[in-house]
């Protein structure tokens, strides 16, 4: 039994430095103090994290809930202007019952009032005729002879929404056939 407290006392003493009896009591105070400080700026930080994470998330959430909002405002939009025209298309109909010769200028006034009212929705129609044939407007389903590359006829309107494409013009295209080539002057 005093050997095992000769063992302790050895290795207690070889733990302790050289020179060095006892810790320095204030330095553990002071070390203690520190960490109070430390553990409480953890917990603050972690606060302060929590909180920023649920002001973000709910800015997530408002964020989706609004898109879909001013989605639906925006359908909503479309959706009043069009019904006008609907309502125009059966009166025409009305009309070709009991004259049915009237019911051409009839439609003529829809597709116009129709036209007007994708323009003041912010659509235009693709150049057509007479332009440039443009792979990101046109569609050419088809190829006859004329001027290269210029659009000879139209067969369906193409329509725009700013620089998006809502529907490409259906076009044929001129393939250069028929014109007459340069001469190089050979004499």
């Amino acid at each position: 039994m005093e050997e095992t407290k000769n063992t302790q006392s050895v290795e207690a003493a070889a733990e302790t430095p050289v020179g060095e009896t006892q810790p320095n009591i204030p330095e553990v105070e002071r070390l203690r103090a520190e960490l109070e400080v430390l553990q409480a700026e953890l917990q603050a930080a972690k606060d302060k994290y929590i909180r920023l994470y649920a002001d973000f998330d709910n800015f997530r959430k408002r964020s989706a809930t609004d898109l879909e909002d001013a989605r639906k405002s925006g359908e909503l939009r479309v959706l009043r202007a069009l019904l006008p025209i609907s309502d125009d298309l059966e009166r025409a109909l009305g009309f070709a019952q009991a004259k049915p010769e009237d019911l051409i200028p009839g439609v003529k006034a829809v597709l116009e009032n129709f036209k007007r009212t994708l323009t003041s929705l912010g659509v235009e129609p693709v150049p057509g005729v007479g332009s440039d044939f443009d792979p990101r407007y046109h569609e050419a389903i088809g190829m006859l002879e004329g001027e290269k590359d210029k659009v000879l006829h139209l067969y369906q309107e193409g329509y725009r929404y700013g620089e998006m494409l809502v529907r490409p013009a259906r076009v044929v295209v001129g393939n250069g056939a028929g014109q007459e080539e340069p001469k190089a002057d050979g004499s």
